[in-house]
Parts: C-alpha cells; sequence; structure tokens
C-alpha cells in the first residue's frame, strides 16, 4: 500500500507540473524564462518539504477545506483571462499572453497546498525526512516543467496552434475544471465517513442514471448535425 501510495503522490505532482508547461509553452517565453519558472517550483516544494516534515498529518484536512475558496479565485480567473485572451487575439490581434498565463504558471496558493499536501503524505508514509522528499518532489517539478514546455511548445508549432487563441482554450478548461473542486472535495470527506458494505446501487437505478446522461448528448449531437446540414445546403 505505501508503494501504491508513493507511486500515485508522485505521479499527481508530475500532472501538476504539465499545469505550468502548458502555460510556459503556450506563451512562447524563452528557455531562460521557463528555467526561472521550474526554479521557483523546485525550491517551493524544498522548502514545504521541511515544513511538512515538522507538522502532524491531522493538519491536512484543514489545508484541504481551506483551499476551497482558493479554488474558486484561481477558477475564476484562468476562466475570465482565458476568455480576454483570446477575445484580443482574434478580435485585435493582440497578443496578452505573457501576462495573462500567469494565471496558470505562477505558484498558486492552490498548488502550493497540494504541493505541500503530496510532501506531508510522503513524509507520513515512508518516514523519510521532509527536506528530502522536498527535494524529490521539486526534482520531479523541475523536470516535469522543462519537459512539458518544451513538447507542447513544440507540438502546438507542428500543428500550428501555437498562438495566444490556444493558450486561451486551455485557461478555461482549466478553470472549468477547478469549480468543480468545490464540489468534489466536500464530497470526498464525506465519503469516507460511509462504509462500502452500506454502500450499494441497484443495478436498475444505474442503468437510468445512464440513460438520464446519454439523451442531453444524443440530444446534442442530433442537433448539430441537424444545423450543419442547414448551414451546408443539405450536404
Amino acid at each position: 500500500m505505501t508503494d501504491y501510495l508513493t507511486a500515485g503522490t508522485l505521479a499527481g505532482i508530475a500532472i501538476l507540473s504539465l499545469k505550468t508547461g502548458l502555460g510556459c509553452g503556450l506563451s512562447g517565453l524563452r528557455r531562460k524564462e521557463t528555467l526561472g519558472f521550474a526554479a521557483v517550483y523546485a525550491v517551493a516544494a524544498f522548502l514545504l518539504g521541511g515544513v511538512a516534515g515538522m507538522v502532524s498529518r491531522d493538519i491536512s484536512e484543514q489545508v484541504l477545506a481551506s483551499g476551497v475558496l482558493l479554488h474558486l479565485i484561481i477558477a475564476a480567473g484562468l476562466v475570465y483571462f482565458g476568455i480576454m485572451t483570446r477575445k484580443k487575439w482574434i478580435s485585435e490581434k493582440k497578443d496578452i499572453s505573457r501576462h495573462t498565463f500567469l494565471w496558470m504558471s505562477l505558484p498558486c496558493p492552490a498548488c502550493i497546498a497540494a504541493t505541500f499536501l503530496a510532501c506531508l503524505v510522503l513524509a507520513s508514509a515512508t518516514g523519510t525526512a521532509g527536506f528530502r522528499v522536498g527535494a524529490l518532489v521539486g526534482a520531479i517539478f523541475f523536470a516535469g516543467i522543462l519537459l512539458s514546455s518544451s513538447a507542447i511548445s513544440y507540438g502546438a508549432g507542428k500543428l500550428g496552434k501555437k498562438d495566444p487563441s490556444t493558450l486561451g482554450n486551455g485557461m478555461i478548461v482549466l478553470g472549468l475544471f477547478y469549480l468543480l473542486c468545490p464540489l468534489v472535495i466536500p464530497a470526498y470527506l464525506e465519503s469516507r465517513n460511509i462504509r462500502m458494505e452500506d454502500f450499494t446501487v441497484p443495478a436498475g437505478d444505474m442503468g437510468f442514471g445512464l440513460l438520464l446522461l446519454l439523451i442531453p448528448v444524443a440530444a446534442g449531437y442530433l442537433t448539430d448535425s441537424w444545423m450543419r446540414k442547414r448551414s451546408h445546403g443539405g450536404e
């Protein structure tokens, strides 16, 4: 179980680094600037690892609960500035991505809280010193940001999608995802108090629920197909 927990936490850190890599890769930063962002995350993770080794694991729920408001603020900023990035580029051909990408790439309070919790879990699960855990997490952040930003920049350039509009789309999607966090986190905390043997869902009810989900999907597909045929003169 410790191995699975460690692997899952490190994988989560690697995925978290993709958020910063996405912003750096699509905003056209120079290599030195990307290195600077990666170094900031590495140093922050190292320091947070040292702090995590000195506190109790019980504090994790308090950090998790207090981060809900921060998620809402960051989500609203990502959606708003993502729309502004797309709007300025599409309507005025004005590139403001070197400023708006900071909402995605800077070490925001939510990312710092997630990094702190990851260091706390790793230090508690493996019994490793906090600063060693912080150094490991920082190294993953550093490598993940550099690799993901380079891959995203190269791939977007090859596909002809490396422009502020693509960055705006990414910010909007990420912001909408963050908006789900205030719904998912409280539900997760409450679900831990439910015994699995008491939680049963009849197969019929599950099938009916899936059917209800398919209805709007099918309706949207049929409506879109009809509108496309109409706009193309029945072709």
